[in-house]
């Protein structure tokens, strides 16, 4: 457990990661100057994302957490927009 948190914490720095830990310090540093308590609720939530590496607050956005798919080529459901047929206009 001590060990997942610590991944996590140090690994996958990116760049949104980087930009919502400066916005989360600035909102922060701004609603402490400004006394503003909803600022601190916003910032607040920049820094979980940061640290914890998560893109919204149901967990479904981590990039962790986002199933892969495997494409089956066999699908037929695409099969109709591939006959699609263009006529050229002209003036």
């Amino acid at each position: 457990m001590v060990t997942d948190i610590k991944h996590r914490l140090l690994n996958g720095w990116h760049t949104m990661r980087w930009f919502a830990l400066g916005l989360g310090l600035f909102v922060g540093y701004e609603a402490i100057l400004h006394q503003d308590v909803i600022s601190g609720f916003l910032s607040l939530f920049f820094l979980y994302q940061a640290v914890t590496n998560r893109g919204c607050m149901v967990g479904i956005c981590s990039p962790d957490a986002i199933p892969t798919a495997e494409i089956n080529d066999s699908d037929d459901t695409n099969e109709e927009y591939a006959t699609i047929e263009f006529t050229e206009v002209e003036n």
